[in-house]
């Protein structure tokens, strides 16, 4: 029997949402503290600086290739059943690093755990869509992205801890997922798309505008490039200013998330006064003039203002980008759309320490942070230019 997400169930039923969602924060943050000691034990091998570094990023990989399958399954079988095994193959594949010591079978542990995210995260999203509407939706979405930023400090702190006793150990906290399997299980159901897929099929099919879906693809792949200068320069421009201290460098990152998470609870009151490309213009405002401010600043305390005020627009960022796009796709294309969404946030995560790496090599790294925070003012203005133009023109 379907349940209705009105009925007392709601709660656990947001609550399943909510911690489905932390599951692709996990994804890396988990064992980043734990690199070190994995490049040290694995240290009799040749190439054991870049296995230690294919440990984080080889799951963005899969998640990027994967996505855009992940989405257009969900739409041909639907949501839930897909969510149990990719949350049972996320459990199998994230804790694999802590019983084998194999570095090629931890690597194809990470390689199963990315093509779960990509399930997990293209479903997730496309759950919140199917379930909410409106105001509810919106307000949704934020406290989404306000749990993904606070279980990101968690769980970066539970992975330092645990790095300390070995760095088997951060692995464990991917069997978490267990957990998720039950909930999603009892208090998830089929939304009205799937149960209904037949009968849409007769029906005329609701046109997409692709230019605002490409559009959106295009500012979530290089957001999220700007965005991941955060994780990728700011140990190594801190260590410019004399800030060599782990603890130092982790607070800095985290009152980034913190900041991000904070203006993500009130993302849906934001958006029942603004627009999305309101928003948008506020987003890039605040991450490229934080960037400057990190850019320009010769000191510690400067660094960190400009991270904070970067991190306000972090927290607008993915929100916004998730909501436009559910708003705008046809019910039963949005796995599919999702999909692809996730593809360019996540091709813009693994291609931006490379895409940046020539700026850094040639001039400095406060040389990139100032122009990636010139080019995001850009984007500023020209979603500014649409909203103006949508007012000027009465769309």
């Amino acid at each position: 029997m379907k349940k209705d997400y009105k009925s007392s169930n709601n709660i656990w039923l947001k609550i399943t949402l909510l911690l489905t969602g932390s599951l692709t924060v996990m994804a890396g943050a988990i064992i980043t503290a734990a690199i070190p000691g994995i490049k040290e034990h694995f240290g009799f091998l040749p190439n054991a600086e870049l296995f230690s570094k294919l440990v984080i990023t080889l799951p963005a990989l899969f998640i990027a290739v994967i996505a855009p399958f992940a989405g257009k399954l969900i739409d041909k079988t639907g949501r839930k059943k897909v969510l149990l095994w990719s949350l049972l193959f996320y459990a199998l594949g994230g804790t694999s690093g802590f019983y084998l010591s194999n570095i090629y079978l931890i690597l194809l542990g990470r390689a199963i755990l990315g093509i779960s995210v990509a399930g997990i995260m293209t479903i997730n999203t496309t759950l919140i869509g199917d379930y909410f509407k409106g105001k509810a939706r919106s307000k949704f979405m934020g406290w989404q992205g306000a749990f993904m930023g606070f279980g990101g400090v968690v769980f970066v702190s539970l992975g330092g801890i645990l790095a300390d006793i070995s760095f088997h150990w951060p692995f464990l906290v991917y069997g978490f997922s267990i957990v998720i399997l039950f909930l999603a299980w009892q208090f998830l159901y089929e939304p009205e798309v799937i149960i209904n897929k037949d009968h849409k099929l007769l029906m005329p099919q609701k046109k997409t505008k692709n230019k605002k879906f490409l559009l959106l693809y295009f500012t979530a792949f290089f957001g999220m490039l700007f965005f991941y200068l955060i994780p990728t320069q700011i140990p190594f421009l801190l260590g410019e200013a004399g800030i060599l201290k782990s603890s130092t460098i982790g607070f800095s990152i985290s009152a980034a998330v913190l900041a991000g998470a904070l203006i993500s609870v009130i993302y849906g009151k934001i958006r029942n006064l603004l627009s999305f490309n309101q928003i948008f213009t506020a987003t890039f405002v605040l991450m490229g003039s934080g960037y400057f401010l990190t850019a320009l600043s010769p000191g510690y305390w400067g660094i960190l203002s400009g991270l904070i005020i970067a991190g306000f627009g972090t927290g607008l960022f993915m929100p916004n980008t998730n909501l436009w796009l559910i708003t705008l796709a046809p019910s039963e294309k949005r796995g599919q759309m999702v999909g692809l969404l996730n593809f360019a946030v996540y091709c813009g995560q693994f291609l931006s320490p490379i895409i940046i790496s020539p700026l850094v090599y040639y001039f400095s790294i406060s040389f990139s942070f100032l122009i990636c925070g010139l080019l995001m003012i850009v984007m500023a203005a020209y979603f500014y230019y649409l909203h103006y133009r949508k007012l000027k023109l009465n769309i």
